[in-house]
């Protein structure tokens, strides 16, 4: 970022002001390469985060429902045929009388031979064939079906749930990556901060061996600012791992590659206007969608109650039948038939089982009603503690800015001093310790008011509301 060739000191003090660093009018500091903005982010998101898509095809799976109930009153039509075949072969014995004359045909000249008759049995074998073949088709109408609209209605109040649903989905999913990116923010500071402190640090070590050189100090000076020299290296290299395992984090939300180069801008401060806490929680109720699909719950459950209230009703349908068959053989024939009628089914006894289910459903309307109560008082704890988390914020940040004015006068007169002879080294560490601790919490306070501005639109419902608006499934 190019706010860090600015000194540390006017960072942390123009951002407890809520200014910029760079003058009115000035041109935008240079974006380095890789570089992305939040709202670029939030756009990233929705273009490529699976939890939202999986939301959207639950959306999508959730519109077949209607139809699935309207399909109760649809026509059944329902074909059957076969063919079969089938030979007979039949074998038995018969006696044939078989005149043998010996291959000596009779002349004129010579008298014939007379002839040999004999009788023999030989297998004659009869075989016989018929095929047979059928068609047939049945149409089936339900007239009256009384669970329909029931069912009807419980598919369309699940699609208006499912897609609150996805418009939560989006909102917190929106949510969860601004807390990712105002977190590489906020570790990116702590580290400029421990930078600063390591800097701050070394020369404090360098004045500490020159006057003991000089026979001015103790070497206790030169091993105390040894030490914090190397706790100031050893905090930074942490803070740099952490902030390279926050940048991953936000890489993944992003769907970005592993190592991808990641350099993010200062979005513009929230106003820091507080509303009453009474109209943000009547906004809350109004706008939650999770709070909404309580509502729809409610309404879901009756519906169905009602379904099972239609299974006591009749069922009229009306059915028509029409077949044709083939009969081939030794002797041929066909027939044609149909048969068309109503029939009415009225359930007298199912041994108990519809009113079970009729309880059931009662008790069901009670439980979500109460879980309706429950969640509207979870939205209440949630906006009553990120309002007073954001009043808090307000004086806290207030203190800060003055605490790190203070400390850092502090530790530049005791560094005067301690030129001069006046102040010992533990007087300057201690110093420096209070002045790292102060720039710290004033960091990591901005950086957390700015997230508490957030969440206070997001426990009311109107977190990002333009893109939660537009990403509504039509």
């Amino acid at each position: 970022m190019a706010a860090r060739s600015l000194p540390l000191c006017f960072l942390s003090g123009v951002l407890a002001l809520g200014l910029s660093p760079y003058p009115a009018g000035a041109a935008d500091p240079p974006k380095p390469r890789g570089v992305i903005t939040l709202e670029q982010a939030y756009d990233q998101t929705l273009a490529t985060d699976q939890t939202i898509k999986i939301a959207y095809w639950e959306v999508r799976k959730a519109n077949l429902l209607p139809w699935s109930a309207l399909t109760r009153l649809g026509p059944q039509i329902t074909a059957d045929g076969g063919y079969t075949r089938g030979e007979t072969f039949t074998k038995r014995a018969v006696d044939q009388t078989v005149t043998d004359t010996a291959g000596q045909p009779a002349t004129l000249t010579t008298p014939a031979v007379p002839a040999i008759t004999e009788i023999r049995t030989v297998d004659v074998t009869n075989r016989a064939h018929a095929g047979t073949s059928n068609l047939g088709i049945t149409y089936l109408q339900p007239l009256i079906d009384l669970t329909v609209f029931p069912a009807y209605r419980v598919g369309k109040i699940s699609t208006v749930i499912t897609r609150l649903q996805h418009q939560f989905t989006i909102r917190g999913t929106l949510y969860g990556v601004m807390g990712a990116y105002y977190e590489v923010l906020k570790q990116q500071r702590l580290v400029d901060v421990d930078r600063e402190t390591l800097r701050l640090s070394g020369e404090q070590f360098n004045l500490a061996q020159k006057r003991a050189d000089a026979g001015e100090v103790t070497r206790a000076d030169v091993l105390r600012a040894t030490v914090t020299v190397e706790t100031a290296r050893r905090i930074l290299v942490e803070d740099e791992n952490v902030l390279e395992l926050d940048r991953n984090t936000l890489r993944n939300i992003l769907n970005y590659a592993p190592n991808a180069q990641v350099d993010l801008v200062e979005p513009p401060d929230y106003p820091g206007t507080l509303p009453a806490f009474e109209d943000l929680l009547k906004r809350a109720y109004s706008q939650r969608e999770d709070l909404r699909a309580k509502d729809l719950a409610i309404d879901q459950d009756i519906a169905r109650r009602n379904q099972v209230i239609g299974e006591y009703g009749p069922r009229v349908v009306a059915q028509f039948d029409s077949s044709r068959g083939h009969i081939s053989g030794s002797a041929n024939s066909s027939d044609y038939d149909w048969q068309a009628g109503v029939s009415v089914q009225v359930p007298i006894f199912t041994g108990g089982q519809r009113e079970v289910d009729l309880l059931t459903a009662d008790r069901q309307i009670e439980q979500t009603r109460l879980d309706r109560e429950r969640t509207a008082k979870t939205v209440e704890a949630d906006v009553k503690q990120a309002w007073l988390t954001v009043r808090t914020l307000q004086q806290t940040i207030k203190a800060l800015h003055a605490q790190v004015v203070a400390a850092e006068q502090g530790y530049h007169d005791l560094q005067i001093q301690y030129t001069a002879g006046t102040a010992t080294s533990v007087d300057v560490l201690s110093a420096l310790n209070d002045l790292n601790t102060a720039r710290k919490d004033l960091a990591v306070q901005t950086y957390g008011y700015q997230v508490a501005l957030r969440n206070l639109e997001q426990t009311t419902g109107v977190f990002q509301e333009t893109r939660v608006r537009n990403s509504k499934i039509k």
